[in-house]
């Protein structure tokens, strides 16, 4: 799980640095949820092969967690930090 949430961590730096993060295990060894618990935060979900998926607020848990396990991924490229 540590190796997964590195991965989450890593990308959540990019979009949003010093984010407070809290993960969340997926039943059936599907991975984990990485969620930033401010208002508006999203989540990134990390599948075992390190594959991810992020999600922004808008979009529930479960929406989110439905859409990772049907195989939906955010490719790598995507994750930017925003300029001004």
């Amino acid at each position: 799980m540590d190796r997964l949430t590195a991965v989450a961590t890593g990308y959540f730096a990019l979009l949003a640095p010093n984010a407070e993060l809290r993960t969340i295990p997926l039943e059936n060894g599907a991975g984990i949820c990485v969620v930033h618990t401010v208002r508006g935060g999203g989540k990134i979900y990390v599948a075992p092969d390190e594959s991810v998926l992020f999600v922004g607020s808008a979009l529930d848990f479960d929406a989110g967690l439905a859409a990772f396990l049907a195989g939906t991924r955010t490719p790598p490229e995507k994750f930017v930090r925003p300029t001004s």
